[in-house]
């Protein structure tokens, strides 16, 4: 064989190999499951509400941890790339929780509030050592949010996506 024949044929590999599957995705709004919430009054707040109402509350905190993730992502995305090769939950745990997800043993949930279901895509690939999502977010004249995140390799047989008041839900 040649060596243009074998280029030919490794270019074709790779993008086969390249291609991107569409995840369908489900809209689900559920307006009358939202809970009311009275804030609490007197002697019954708890610590972890006070704690949790100066987090929400101080915007100096949300600036520290932007720029903490924003160092990281400058230095390659994910923390102990080494670690992370090894063990891949981990880079997982990271990259949801750097977009305020969070990571269930069945699937993963990551909050999109304000973003139209139209503007959200997913496409699924799969590797030797784990099934990737691409959650693309466009926003209107913006740059898109894109984001991969690796999925164990189980999760390519059974992969849904439901989107739910806002919050985008997959389950594998």
């Amino acid at each position: 064989m040649s060596h243009v024949r074998r280029f030919m044929w490794a270019r074709r590999v790779q993008t086969t190999m390249d291609d991107w599957n569409e995840v369908p995705l489900t809209t689900v709004e559920e307006e009358g499951n939202l809970p009311q919430q009275t804030p609490p009054q007197g002697l019954e707040v708890e610590a972890s509400t006070l704690k949790a109402a100066f987090e929400h509350d101080s915007p100096h905190l949300n600036e520290v941890r932007e720029r903490h993730i924003e160092v990281l992502a400058t230095a390659g995305m994910l923390p102990e790339t080494a670690l992370a090769s090894h063990t891949p939950e981990r880079a997982l745990s990271w990259l949801v929780s750097t977009i305020n997800g969070r990571v269930h043993p069945d699937g993963l949930t990551i909050p999109l509030l304000g973003a139209q279901p139209d503007a959200i895509v997913l496409r699924s690939k799969q590797t030797d050592d784990a099934t990737l999502v691409r959650l693309t977010v466009a926003d209107g004249d913006e740059t898109p949010l894109v984001r991969e995140l690796p999925l164990p390799l189980e999760a390519s047989g059974e992969l849904t996506a439901t989107l739910v008041n806002g919050y985008l839900h997959l389950r594998w």
